[in-house]
């Protein structure tokens, strides 16, 4: 056989990648199943690697090359941890996604003009369209578990969405950065694996993995990762595609190291060993149920020299009668017979509860107070505990700008003259909210009235608020209202004592007094 008949034809090697595709249900393949599809989806959001000691200080110790690892073991410890889990869930529901907005570049004339209401009708269609609370919540929680979240928006229909990408770096790259956030780049394998529907993507996936494979224009041939951001799409490394902002997104916990590291990874040592702690807390607990009887094996009265051992009862016959107590009492309870004098029953106790122990230390070396987790036996302290809360608002609510960066982005483009800056503020805890309403109904008392932070201290739409008040003023709803008698034209009541102080402001005497009602019999406390 020569050298030539070794050589593979470009048509041979086509044939084979078309084979390979339509095998595997590929990009253009035809054997999708719901079995396959399934498993795609999986793949997208949950890669979980269970972690040893060893190979978690060998990540650590590089995390720059051990992303795939550290992200894999965030996911399995999720799912071994409950403390970790509800950590996360913590955190991940804490921010309200309140909404404000100003225009950036409108005068007080200006409000009033047929082109304001056109820019705001398109604002308001947007932020209609866009569930911003579910679909924004669903990438802190990415966020929180996965460091990054990386999607592509898809502004189709009455229904927007942020349609996720995988994960795990095998597929996605941050590649760049720009005005509004991070750049990435995908690799265009993801589409050529069993289960992938390329048609459920945006067409310019499809579009650029045609080009990619010679079908349609040619890509640039030189990378070119400094493009422009809109033009992004017509740059790529092999089947690395530079993906364009108006094509997919990206949202990052640490926005400012480009190393995908999950937020709680020093928390990683403490949680390896809860299996190891959950055993030695379970041989505390069965030495604690055992108990051990131990009985003396008596001699004879007048020994012999006779006789090698001077016990007074035959081995046979002993084991005879440790087998009758055996039956009689439950496994919990060990018998056994020594020639010893003075023995006793022996019995173990626990000096104290070692795996809780670990899971309130673990807790509190993520920063997160226990008693916002997980009940305790612990007496909360009212000051520390809410220092606590705003510890963690605060690191929840920086998140903030990077949404308000995509909001910012993603409507202006649509506004013809009008330009708009959007603000999240506020968390879904109760006194959050109340200290935003009462804020702003003081600011009212005083002539300053902004709608919109009202709307968003009682947690609804700008736009939805405004259109509740337009429908209630031409229904005539304020007319169906029954007069108020003002507080200066009612007697006092010397029942009601001082006012009840919000639970912010409230000191450790003071919750002690509320909880018991110590102050109830004197005719001036409230609940």
């Amino acid at each position: 056989m020569t050298d030539n008949e070794n050589v593979v034809s470009e048509k041979d090697v086509w044939d084979i990648i078309q084979f390979t595709r339509s095998l595997y249900g590929g990009a253009y393949g035809t054997m999708l199943t719901p079995d396959l599809i399934n498993s795609r989806l999986k793949d997208i959001s949950l890669n979980p690697l269970a972690a040893t000691q060893a190979t978690l200080e060998k990540a650590l110790l590089n995390p720059k090359d051990s992303e795939d690892a550290l992200l894999g073991f965030s996911e399995d410890f999720e799912m071994q941890s409950q403390p970790y889990k509800r950590l996360l869930s913590y955190l991940g529901n804490m921010l309200s996604w309140d909404l404000t907005y100003s225009c950036t570049n409108a005068k007080y004339e200006d409000y009033k003009k047929p082109a304001y209401e056109k820019d705001l009708d398109i604002m308001f269609d947007f932020l209609d369209k866009l569930d911003y609370k579910k679909e924004f919540s669903v990438a802190v929680k990415q966020m929180l578990r996965n460091e990054t979240f990386f999607c592509s928006p898809r502004m189709e229909g009455n229904s927007f969405v942020l349609q996720e990408l995988p994960s795990t770096p095998a597929y996605t790259k941050i590649t760049g950065r720009w005005d509004y956030g991070l750049l990435f780049s995908f690799n265009m394998h993801w589409f050529m694996q069993g289960g992938v529907d390329i048609d459920l993507y945006p067409t310019f996936f499809k579009k650029r993995l045609a080009e990619l494979y010679g079908v349609g224009k040619s890509l640039n041939k030189v990378y070119n990762p400094s493009i422009s951001v809109l033009d992004r799409g017509a740059s790529h490394f092999v089947f690395w595609q530079d993906v364009p902002v108006d094509v997919g997104w990206v949202f990052k916990m640490s926005p400012e190291v480009i190393t995908r590291v999950p937020y709680f990874t020093p928390l990683f040592n403490d949680l390896v060993i809860q299996s190891l702690m959950r055993n030695l807390q379970k041989n505390i607990n069965m030495s604690v149920a055992k108990r051990l009887i131990i009985g003396e094996v008596g001699t004879l009265k007048e020994p012999t020299a006779k006789l090698k051992d001077q016990f007074n009862i035959s081995p046979n016959t002993l084991g005879s009668f440790l087998s009758v107590v055996k039956s009689a009492i439950s496994e919990a309870v060990q018998v056994a017979a020594l020639p010893l004098e003075n023995v006793k029953s022996i019995g173990f106790e626990a000096e104290n509860d070692v795996y809780n122990t670990y899971l309130k230390t673990t807790l509190a070396s993520s920063g997160v107070n226990s008693n916002l987790v997980f009940t305790s036996d612990l007496k909360p302290n009212t000051i520390e505990t809410q220092l606590s809360l705003n510890t963690d608002e605060q690191l929840m609510t920086s998140l903030y700008s990077q949404f308000n960066a995509f909001l910012n982005y993603n409507i202006n483009k649509l506004t013809k003259k009008y330009k708009f800056a959007f603000e999240f503020e506020g968390t879904q805890f109760y006194n959050n909210r109340q200290l935003r309403l009462d804020t702003q109904i003081s600011l009212t008392d005083k002539g300053i009235v902004m709608p919109q932070k009202i709307a968003a201290a009682i947690g609804i739409k700008p736009q939805t608020m405004h259109r509740q008040m337009e429908e209630a003023r031409a229904m005539g709803w304020v007319d169906t209202l029954t007069p108020i008698i003002s507080s200066f034209q009612m007697g006092k009541d010397d029942s009601k004592g001082r006012p009840q102080k919000p639970d912010s402001e409230l000191t450790d005497s003071g919750e002690s007094t509320r909880s018991t009602g110590n102050n109830i019999p004197r005719g001036k406390g409230k609940i």
